[in-house]
């Protein structure tokens, strides 16, 4: 089925409902190009963005949640300055949105832990680094140690990467909505205060 944005014209809030239904169906199918955002933080007074993976969000308290290394600049760069903006791109519904907020960040507690438990040995083993992300190397070699080169970790062994894990969840503040139309575009922005506040602007 084709992946269409539905909202009506003359309730600016059915784009609100619309775009946190949409990150939910990016968080469970792979496929949805919503799934893969850029996060962008600031560094010595100057931007930085990164692709990242969308893997939950919770509407009802504004939370969108992706992972990292815990040793990566994002995790510096986050607890040094929380304000952080997702953005993110659908060719097919030609939909835009920019979310904005302020992120924490999850290292060895609860919320890293109930993470850390729901993910696949694949994903784990991008935590099984053998140096610092960011280290200089002479080759192109993947950040792995040898043994799993050509094989997932088992159970055990995948425990060794949860000392590198980093849950980073934002607390969206801000949303930006823009669709892309040959006959003029449409755009959208709410700001949360005790409860979202939108409205229709020129794009």
């Amino acid at each position: 089925m084709t992946r269409q944005f539905e909202f009506n014209p003359a309730k600016v809030h059915t784009i609100l409902n619309e775009t946190w239904r949409h990150l939910n169906h990016a968080v469970e199918t792979e496929m949805h190009p919503w799934r893969l955002g850029t996060l962008a933080t600031i560094f010595d007074n100057r931007p930085r963005v990164r692709t990242v993976v969308l893997r939950a969000i919770d509407a009802e308290q504004r939370e969108m949640v992706c992972y990292a290394d815990r040793r990566s600049d994002k995790i510096q760069e986050i607890q040094n300055c929380p304000w952080v903006e997702w953005a993110t791109y659908d060719p097919v519904t030609r939909v835009q949105v920019r979310l904005r907020g302020q992120a924490e960040v999850h290292i060895n507690d609860e919320v890293s832990a109930r993470h850390w438990e729901a993910s696949s040995l694949e994903h784990r083993r991008g935590y099984i680094t053998v140096s610092e992300p960011g280290t200089k190397v002479e080759s192109a070699t993947p950040n792995l140690p040898d043994y799993l080169f050509d094989r997932l970790p088992n159970d055990e062994e995948s425990q060794l990467g949860y000392k590198n894990f980093a849950v980073i969840v934002c607390h969206v503040e801000y949303i930006d909505w823009l669709e892309l139309r040959r006959n003029g575009h449409l755009a959208a922005q709410f700001l949360w205060t005790d409860k979202w506040e939108g409205h229709w602007k020129y794009a």
